[in-house]
């Protein structure tokens, strides 16, 4: 019962706060208004950041895909055993 009453009072004190000083209200709204922000900032950070492995990998998969059709394209056959050993040599 004292978890109770104990969470009635800070929420009553947080009420009474809000009520009293209109920039505690303006402070928590900005507050709720960041936090998705803050969270698109994170996922972009792991989506984009250079030493993530994951990112890497896909990125390296994608141009050597890209490599293989442009190859193909150009040679008119595809050699992917070719490319994989010239972007493994650099």
């Amino acid at each position: 019962m004292n978890i109770y009453y104990s969470t009635l009072a800070i929420f009553g004190i947080i009420a009474y706060v809000l009520i009293v000083d209109k920039n505690v209200s303006d402070a928590i709204v900005l507050v709720f208004r960041m936090i998705p922000v803050q969270l698109q900032r994170f996922f972009w950070v792991i989506r984009f950041h250079p030493k993530n492995p994951i990112t890497n990998f896909l990125m390296e998969r994608k141009y050597e895909k890209l490599a293989l059709e442009l190859q193909k394209e150009l040679t008119g056959r595809s050699e992917p055993g070719i490319v994989e050993s010239e972007i493994k040599n650099q």
